[in-house]
């Protein structure tokens, strides 16, 4: 009996004893929990510019929804294409059209809180163009010419899905600057009264449906983007 009364003063020490320590830790484990679903109130939205994106001027506005996930929505008035050339090259073409993009990403730095450091996610694309009269140049036969026809304006739409990474930095108190790529494809449906081979000659992609008036084709779309934005 006697044994049994030592046992049971050793277990009650043992809890007392413990009983802080399991405190503590219920308290580490929900401050954790806090910290891992804290938005960063300082820095939970920006606005991006991308500098170096060719043939377009590009914003962006990337908006925090948790702790580590946020969403960008980005516009872009679009002023140059490209097509198909016999040089290195592809030819530049003057258009009017806009692009929308669309993402989530996923940051997973545990030592800065988003929206710095590494981040991933999918991408999603819509762009209009509508390019300049006689993008084919057809206008400049002669009516007597035999291979003169009459050919449409040229209208593209394209839808792109990708997926993206990269790193967003920041500079002094509230500047940001940004690296990445992403890999992925695009679907062009292109459209022009009359065009035929033209557009199988000149777009640029791989037809899978050519008709007289339209054609869909697809391409890889691997890119490099670069922004500076500021956060607030």
């Amino acid at each position: 009996m006697k044994h049994m009364d030592y046992f049971k003063w050793i277990v009650c020490i043992l809890a007392i004893a413990l009983a802080p320590m399991a405190t503590a830790q219920a308290q580490d484990d929900d401050l954790a929990d806090i910290e891992n679903n804290v938005i960063n109130p300082a820095h939970d939205r920006l606005i991006k510019f991308r500098p170096l994106d060719f043939g377009e001027i590009s914003l962006a506005y990337e908006k925090l929804r948790s702790s580590k996930v946020a969403n960008e929505l980005g516009l872009s008035y679009i002023y140059s294409a490209y097509f198909k050339s016999s040089g290195f090259l592809p030819e530049d073409k003057r258009v009017n059209g806009v692009g929308i993009r669309m993402s989530q990403r996923h940051y997973t730095s545990k030592k800065r809180l988003a929206p710095f450091g590494f981040y991933h996610g999918p991408a999603f694309g819509y762009r209009l163009l509508i390019f300049e009269e006689n993008a084919f140049g057809q206008q400049d036969l002669s009516p007597a010419d035999p291979n003169y026809r009459f050919v449409g304006r040229l209208y593209q739409n394209s839808l792109d899905l990708s997926y993206q990474f990269g790193w967003q930095f920041m500079l002094g108190k509230h500047f940001t600057l940004e690296a990445g790529a992403a890999l992925g494809g695009r679907v062009k449906y292109a459209r022009s009264v009359g065009a035929d081979e033209l557009l199988t000659d000149n777009i640029i992609g791989h037809a899978v449906v050519a008709e007289t008036n339209s054609a869909i084709f697809l391409m890889p779309l691997p890119q490099l983007n670069f922004s500076v934005g500021y956060s607030f």
